[in-house]
């Protein structure tokens, strides 16, 4: 780990941290740049940061985050449910949050567990997608999609894309965040528990100091100020 980072060897997920991290890949010569701009570009392998946001739950949470962002003079993609019980998408301020983000340059792509709520209310899994998508455009340029699923895996809709994306295509998404290119052209860096919370494979400044292309997927609800409860859950 490098030293000088608020973080050492605690794994404590802190706005200070995400900070530190954006300020060492700019001072690393790093672009960032949102998933939609990525495969725009090609997906070069060298010398771009995309930060992804998975807007699970506890949305008002989010907002730290892109502060620092736009502090930094970066911009992310965040991916918002539509079909979920944690919260609303269309609630007043959920909805307020997301547009004025949009407006400040974020990408706001379809954040789904689609298969899982088509088998759970015995729907068309394309139908609910299609409708989860024909919502969300109506407020946001949608481009992307991003699967979701809960921590028991439960109806993962990732393998139902993988099969039927030419179809999916038609929707109106140009991609889905989990495209073997992208994969295949970055260094995936993500939260997760093992047991307890901690970056699963590599720490976002163990790679900067690399060069390579780095493709940095947080969920809000677990990055805080000073303790993970310091806002109303």
């Amino acid at each position: 780990m490098i030293q000088g980072f608020y973080m050492q060897s605690n794994n404590r997920f802190t706005i200070k941290y995400y900070d530190e991290i954006i300020k060492k890949a700019k001072s690393n010569d790093y672009v960032f740049v949102t998933v939609h701009e990525y495969f725009d570009l090609g997906c070069p392998t060298t010398g771009y940061f995309i930060l992804r946001h998975d807007l699970d739950k506890h949305p008002q949470t989010l907002q730290k985050q892109l502060d620092v962002e736009i502090s930094n003079g970066v911009r992310s993609t965040i991916y918002a449910r539509v079909t979920a019980n944690d919260y609303n998408v269309l609630s007043y301020p959920v909805l307020k949050m997301l547009r004025s983000a949009e407006d400040d340059g974020f990408e706001i792509g379809l954040h789904t567990n689609f298969v899982e709520y088509a088998t759970i209310n015995s729907l068309d899994p394309m139908k609910v997608l299609s409708m989860e998508n024909e919502l969300l455009s109506s407020f946001f340029d949608v481009r992307g999609l991003a699967p979701h699923r809960d921590l028991n895996y439960a109806y993962n809709s990732l393998p139902f894309i993988k099969r039927n994306w030419n179809q999916i295509k038609t929707i109106g998404f140009d991609y889905e965040a989990y495209d073997d290119q992208i994969f295949s052209s970055c260094v995936y860096v993500n939260e997760g528990f093992n047991p307890h919370l901690c970056w699963r494979n590599n720490a976002p400044e163990d790679v900067i100091e690399t060069g390579v292309s780095i493709y940095m997927m947080t969920h809000n609800h677990w990055w805080y100020d000073e303790n993970p409860f310091e806002e109303w859950r």
